[in-house]
């Protein structure tokens, strides 16, 4: 018996040692990495990573547990935005994965194990402009573990581990994305500026909208002259689909109000937070951006106050009506 004991004891400190040996050679820090290359819209792409409601769409871990629950909580995309899940304990176990900051198509993130282990970790998801209509996505994780416990390194391929399921879902993501980024409108939260326009403001049917444009411009453009202060733009009151009118101002933004100006009125616009897209292309195709902005504005219960087209590069200014390039805002409260 006093041989098996100190055998026993031997091998206990053979043990302790070994953890403190290897927890001396071992490194605290792995950094795990993948990256692919997608042939999608980049603010597609980041809209895919970046909002939560969006994972189910690639994550190798939704795909692997068909029990896993999520709760979602904040607003999604958003710094402090984050996702609880539980699991299936040997395949995804519980957690919660939180966004904690966001910048230039980048999603700083930290994920907190708590089953069946408990451990975090840090990262980041960064979508880049690769050129020829390719986005690069970069899937980071930093993982540290303190002495003893960075011992079971020894024991573990962490980058491989982790990293194949990396694999996976940025596989899932490219294949989702290129089946599904066709329409895309990428809207921007903006600040309008605000501007005072000389105009002419008229209800007509939609019909009529070209021609009265086309007027409208040609009449203003010789009285304001070198009033003029920015692109012609479009302000539209009201959009009927029902009776297919519209209430709406072709516009010049002017700097001088003193000088009246015949046929046209002032209008002031004041500074406003917007919704925003900027669409290049011919007018018939802006259609799917107002369809995306009115969508946005009822999915954020936001109160639309005005209508607003800038047309920065038009007819006068480019030839081919593919390289038009118009500002669309939607001014809120």
């Amino acid at each position: 018996m006093k041989k098996f004991l100190a055998f026993i004891g031997i091998l206990i400190l053979v043990v302790i040692v070994a953890v403190i040996v290897l927890g001396l050679i071992e490194p605290k820090d792995v950094t795990i990495q993948r990256n692919t290359m997608i042939k999608a819209d980049k603010g597609y792409v980041f809209d895919q990573v970046s909002k939560f409601h969006n994972w189910p769409h690639w994550s190798p871990w939704f795909a692997a547990d068909s029990t896993i629950k999520i709760t979602y909580q904040g607003e999604d995309g958003q710094p402090g935005s984050s996702y609880h899940w539980v699991g299936d304990e040997k395949k995804t176990g519980e957690g919660d994965m939180r966004n904690t900051g966001v910048k230039d198509g980048e999603m700083d993130y930290l994920v907190s194990f708590i089953k069946p282990f408990k451990s975090e970790a840090t990262g980041m998801l960064q979508t880049s402009d690769a050129g020829n209509g390719e986005t690069k996505v970069t899937w980071t994780m930093h993982s540290h573990m303190n002495f003893p416990m960075n011992a079971m390194m020894a024991f573990m391929n962490m980058d491989k581990m982790v990293g194949k399921d990396f694999e996976h879902g940025l596989a899932n993501l490219k294949a989702y994305a290129e089946a599904n980024a066709t329409g895309y409108v990428a809207i921007q939260d903006a600040q309008f500026p605000g501007h005072t326009y000389a105009g002419i403001r008229k209800t007509m049917p939609m019909s009529d909208m070209t021609k009265f444009f086309a007027d409208s411009y040609g009449m203003l453009g010789k009285a304001l002259n070198s009033q003029i202060a920015g692109p012609a733009a479009g302000l539209f009151y009201k959009w009927d689909t029902v009776a297919h009118q519209t209430d709406m101002a072709a516009v010049f933004p002017v700097m001088d109000t003193t000088k009246p100006v015949k046929g046209a009125t002032f209008i002031n616009v004041p500074a406003s937070k917007a919704y925003m897209v900027e669409y290049t292309g011919g007018y018939s195709g802006s259609a799917k951006v107002h369809t995306a902005l009115m969508k946005h504005v009822m999915e954020k219960n936001a109160k639309l106050s005005l209508v607003i087209e800038e047309y920065k590069v038009g007819p006068y200014q480019a030839q081919d009506s593919n390289k038009y390039v118009t500002d669309v805002y939607y001014l809120y409260q």
